[in-house]
C-alpha cells in the first residue's frame, strides 16, 4: 500500500500558533509566580504541563500527529522517521491514539484513505 503524506492546512498552522502563544503566556505567568509555586511544590509540574502544551503548538508535532493517524488507518507499519524531533512524538501519539480519536468523533479526510 502506498503511503500518502499529510499536508498541513492553514487551519492546522493557525491552531498550532494559537496553542503556542497560549503556552508562552502560561509560561510567563508561571515565571511571575515562581516563588509561590515553589513553596506549594507545583512549579515543576506546571512547567511540565506547559512544555507539553507548547509541543502541541509545534507544526511538526501536528504534521506527525496526522501522519501517524493516516498511516495507522491505512494499515501501514509504525515508523520513526526523524530521530529526536517533535514530529516523532506527534507520530507516536497519532499512531497509538487513533482508535480513541475515532470514537471521539475524529474524521480522517477521505483523500488520505483512498
Amino acid at each position: 500500500m502506498n503511503r500518502k503524506m499529510y499536508q498541513l492546512t492553514e487551519r492546522d498552522t493557525e491552531k498550532a500558533n494559537r496553542v503556542r502563544e497560549q503556552a508562552e503566556r502560561e509560561l510567563a505567568h508561571i515565571e511571575e509566580n515562581a516563588d509561590r509555586l515553589r513553596k506549594q511544590k507545583k512549579y515543576g509540574l506546571r512547567k511540565r504541563d506547559v512544555a507539553r502544551r507548547a509541543l502541541k503548538g509545534d507544526v511538526e508535532y501536528v504534521r506527525g500527529l496526522w501522519q501517524g493517524r493516516i498511516d495507522r488507518a491505512r494499515g501501514l507499519e509504525y515508523t520513526d522517521e526523524r530521530p529526536g524531533s517533535s514530529y516523532n512524538m506527534g507520530y507516536y501519539t497519532g499512531w497509538n491514539g487513533l482508535e480513541s480519536d475515532l470514537r471521539g468523533g475524529l474524521v480522517i479526510p477521505a483523500e488520505y484513505l483512498d
